[in-house]
């Protein structure tokens, strides 16, 4: 009955956090659209670097306090105080250092008009760092229902302003400002949630030996999660450099879509699985059934979406992003793909975290970074179509990598981990062949007729694939379903 509850906690916490990613990203899809047609590539261009160096304060404005709230053992009560005083002090610094430095970084990344973008993006780093403690909260005592409320309040926000401000012709400036009014409503709607369902006000008081404890855990995960920024951003700061800004604002919306549907949905999913990895960081069976059963779930939802976004590409742009992003065609047909290998061991880094080997994280970073930067700089110096392939063969390495050190240190064998996901990568690959295929034949039709078609036919190759290669999907699908009606009940 215990696996069983926590079973159905899993499932429950996955569902809504998908549910909250599933409504913000689909307002954040409709005014990407919209904002598509009203603000100049290069603004994205722009932005894009803009929220790259924001991202570097970002990751440390709580130096990880945000989830050593989350993970450490002990009584909230005891935890709160301190963890308060350390995520405010952080968020408040962190901002003025960014404002401060603008005109630096702008120097550094070689544009001087991201600077005073920079500043104005400076006031949502203050005002979402006051959002890490609650939402700490919620994530800690698994009420991952009452995020959705905030996450969706902060895209409506930014999608308002953002086209309000685009409309009355501001620019880049109406991306900007819509971050803040985004973080604004996100924040306000953490901290009514926390008030309504924690029920435990912040008592005063200040404990080092807490602080410590925080410190030492988040600190090494602020690390991480520093490196895991320039990491996913090394392309957006190269093709910035040698490019320019507009090339990077087609490359930027290309990537917007597998960031969407693909690598946001890993996120969300990662977030539930940290906390009850965490929560079971003792039960080693536990753990490799729950990763693994994870894993699998993930590439069977995920490696279609990618292998769609990759063969419908020629028709998806047009459709989505209009025909002044042309140039972002061939970039999407690479990052679909990148986003399906993407998403095969994403969710090792959770089991490091969770077990206290996130170390593990820091040296494969390390490694990585060695390997990214030679490649993607060289790879910038041609064109992002350049850039995008080779990001797709970096990291099939990557994933071959993390599934070795997990079966070092987790001791779940590559065998293991291969049978996961076989089905849905070799049924992905025949539908994204099908796709490619029947749009080469289908007659030259309004795009938007030609890809609702190519949907269809890709998901109905999709499910056909799955289900000669492992019938034993279907049943699990059926399991997680019944899982979920008994949750709800």
């Amino acid at each position: 009955m215990a696996t069983r509850g926590r079973s159905n906690s899993l499932v429950t916490g996955v569902l809504w956090n998908l549910a909250q990613f599933g409504a913000g990203r689909f307002v954040t899809f409709v005014v990407t659209i919209v904002l598509a047609r009203l603000v100049e590539p290069s603004a994205f261009g722009l932005l894009a670097l803009g929220l790259v160096a924001l991202g570097v304060f970002d990751r440390l404005k709580d130096v990880g306090v945000g989830q050593g709230l989350v993970q450490r053992p002990g009584p909230w009560s005891k935890l709160a105080p301190t963890g308060f005083i350390l995520t405010v002090v952080g968020a408040v610094v962190l901002a003025g250092l960014c404002a401060v430095f603008a005109p630096q970084i702008g120097e550094l990344l070689g544009d001087r008009n991201l600077a005073p973008v920079l500043q104005v993006l400076a006031i949502s780093l203050a005002v979402s760092g006051l959002a890490v403690f609650p939402d700490a909260a919620l994530r800690r005592h698994m009420y991952f229902r009452q995020r959705t409320a905030p996450e969706l309040a902060g895209a409506v926000a930014k999608g308002v302003v953002s086209i309000a401000l685009a409309l009355a012709g501001w620019g880049v400036w109406s991306l900007a400002w819509g971050q803040v009014a985004g973080s604004a409503a996100t924040t306000i709607g953490y901290w009514i949630a926390y008030r309504r369902h924690v029920d435990d006000p912040i008592r005063s008081g200040w404990s080092p030996p807490v602080a410590r404890s925080l410190l030492t855990y988040g600190g090494q995960l602020a690390w991480v999660s520093l490196a895991a920024l320039l990491l996913d951003n090394l392309d957006y700061l190269l093709i910035g450099r040698r490019l320019g800004a507009e090339q990077l604002g087609y490359y930027t919306v290309a990537f917007r879509l597998p960031e969407l549907l693909v690598i946001s949905v890993c996120t969300v999913i990662g977030q539930v699985l940290f906390s009850t990895f965490s929560a079971r960081q003792g039960d080693h069976t536990g753990l490799r059934d729950q990763y693994l059963m994870t894993t699998a779930a993930v590439a069977t939802l995920i490696v279609p979406i990618g292998a769609g976004l990759s063969a419908t590409a020629p028709d998806a742009v047009p459709v989505v992003l209009g025909s002044a992003f042309s140039a972002s065609v061939p970039v999407l047909q690479f990052l679909g793909i990148y986003g399906a290998v993407y998403a095969l061991t994403f969710h090792a880094g959770e089991l490091y975290k969770a077990t206290g080997r996130a170390h593990i994280l820091l040296w494969l970073a390390v490694v990585k970074l060695v390997l990214m930067l030679p490649a993607l700089w060289v790879a910038a110096g041609h064109s992002i179509t350049a850039v995008a392939g080779t990001l797709v063969g970096l990291h099939v390495v990557f994933a071959v990598m993390r599934a070795g050190i997990v079966r070092r240190y987790i001791g779940i064998g590559m065998g293991a981990q291969l049978r996961a996901v076989i089905a849905p990568v070799v049924a992905g690959v025949v539908m994204w062949g099908a796709v490619v295929l029947l749009g080469a034949l289908l007659p030259d039709w309004p795009h938007l007729l030609r890809l609702l078609l190519l949907m269809v036919a890709g998901a109905v190759v999709y499910v056909a694939a799955l289900s000669v290669l492992d019938r034993a999907a279907v049943r699990q699908i059926r399991s997680i379903v019944a899982q979920v009606r008994g949750a709800r009940a």
